[in-house]
C-alpha cells in the first residue's frame, strides 16, 4: 500500500500560487457537508448554493444568474449531470429541475437530512440517489421521480457515488465502513464487499474515469484508495492538518475526463491537496486562504474536459488551470 504522511510528501507543482478568483458567495448550512460546487457542463461555469438560492456562474462573462430562486429551504446537497440539477435539505425537501426543459418537481422525501445526492446514467435511464440520515439509499427514475429502489445500509448515509460505467456503486456513512455494490444489468443492487476505510466517519466518495480506482474522504483526515479488483487498499493519503478537526478530509474528486488523471481533496478549512493519481506517490498542497487565517472550503470541482478546478470559499470561488503539456510528462505534471 502506498502511503502519503506529513512525513514522507513528495511535494510537486500542479497548481500556480495566484489562481483566479470569482466574486461569488458559496455558503456552507451544514457544518460536515461540503460538496456544495459542481461545473457539469461547461468549462466556463460552475453552479454553487447561496442560502436559499442556486447560482449558474459564467467565469468568461463574471455574471451570476439564479437557477432555483427563494427556495423554501437551504440546500446541504447539490448534484448535476445528465440534464438535471437536484438539491436536497436538512428535512429531507428534494427539488430537481431539467436544465433544458420545463419539467422539475418539489417533495419531501421522507426521513431526515439528505446529506448527498448522485445521479448516473442506468439501463433504464438516468438515476437519482438520495443519501439520507435514516440510513437509506433512496434511488428515483429521471424525469418523473418515481422511486425504483430502497437501500438500508447499518448507518446514516452521507455519501454514494456510482462508477461512470453504471457497474459499480461505493457509498460512506457514520461509520469507517465502505460499502461497495454491483449494478446488474436490470437494475438491481447487490453488495459485494465491506471495507474499512479509517477509524471514523467517511463523508465523500469518488471513481476515477476507468471505472478502476474509488476514493473515500474520512473525517479523521485520511484518503484511502482501492483498486476495484482488490479489498486491499491501494493507497492512504493524510491531510495537511491530520489529526486536527480542521484536517478532516470533506470531498474528494477525481478529474473526470482526459489524461489528467488526478485525485483532488478538500480539507475541513484552508487546504485543497491534488494527488497524482498515476502512483498516487506525488502530491500538492494547497492553502487557498492567506496565512493565519482560516476559510472554510464549501465545495472542489473540477470543469468537465478536467482543464480547471473550483474550489468554494465562503466569500469567492478560486479558479485554476490545469497545464496539459507538463501533465502529460508522465509521471509528473503541474496545473497552472
Amino acid at each position: 500500500m502506498i502511503k502519503i504522511t506529513n512525513n514522507n510528501r513528495e511535494e510537486v507543482e500542479f497548481l500556480k500560487s495566484f489562481p483566479k478568483r470569482h466574486n461569488q458567495r458559496s455558503t456552507i448550512q451544514h457544518w460536515q457537508l461540503r460538496d456544495l460546487l459542481v461545473s457539469p457542463c461547461n468549462r466556463k461555469e460552475f453552479i454553487c448554493v447561496n442560502q436559499n438560492n442556486v447560482i449558474l456562474y459564467n467565469t468568461e462573462k463574471k455574471k451570476a444568474s439564479p437557477i432555483l430562486k427563494d427556495l423554501n429551504f437551504s440546500p446541504t446537497s447539490i448534484t448535476c449531470s445528465n440534464g438535471f440539477l437536484a438539491v436536497g435539505g436538512q428535512r429531507s425537501q428534494l427539488m430537481v429541475k431539467q436544465l433544458n426543459g420545463r419539467w422539475y418537481a418539489q417533495t419531501v422525501v421522507g426521513g431526515s437530512i439528505n446529506n448527498a445526492l448522485c445521479i448516473s446514467n442506468h439501463p433504464y435511464g438516468a438515476r437519482l440517489y438520495i443519501c439520507n440520515n435514516d440510513e437509506t439509499i433512496k434511488i428515483y427514475t429521471l424525469p418523473g421521480l418515481q422511486r425504483v429502489e430502497f437501500i438500508s445500509l447499518p448507518t446514516a448515509v452521507n455519501y454514494a457515488s456510482v462508477s461512470p460505467d453504471g457497474r459499480k456503486m461505493v457509498a460512506v456513512g457514520d461509520s469507517n465502513q465502505v460499502f461497495l455494490y454491483d449494478i446488474s444489468n436490470n437494475g438491481t443492487y447487490k453488495k459485494i464487499s465491506t471495507l474499512k476505510a479509517s477509524n471514523d466517519a467517511g463523508f465523500s466518495c469518488t471513481w476515477n474515469q476507468y471505472s478502476e480506482n474509488f476514493a473515500v474522504a474520512s473525517q479523521d483526515g485520511v484518503v484511502s484508495v482501492w483498486d476495484v479488483r482488490s479489498s486491499e487498499k491501494l493507497a492512504k493519503i493524510t491531510s495537511t492538518q491530520y489529526t486536527q478537526v480542521k484536517g478532516a478530509c470533506r470531498c474528494a474528486k477525481y478529474s473526470p475526463s482526459g489524461v489528467v488523471d488526478l485525485l483532488m481533496f478538500s480539507e475541513h478549512v484552508s487546504y485543497v491537496n491534488i494527488v497524482d493519481a498515476r502512483t498516487y506517490n506525488q502530491i500538492q498542497t494547497v492553502r487557498v486562504s492567506p496565512q493565519g487565517v482560516d476559510q472554510h472550503i464549501s465545495g472542489i470541482s473540477f470543469t468537465p474536459d478536467s482543464k480547471s478546478i473550483f474550489v468554494g470559499l465562503e466569500n469567492n470561488i478560486l479558479e485554476y488551470e490545469v497545464d496539459l503539456m507538463k501533465r502529460r510528462s508522465f509521471p509528473y505534471g503541474t496545473i497552472a
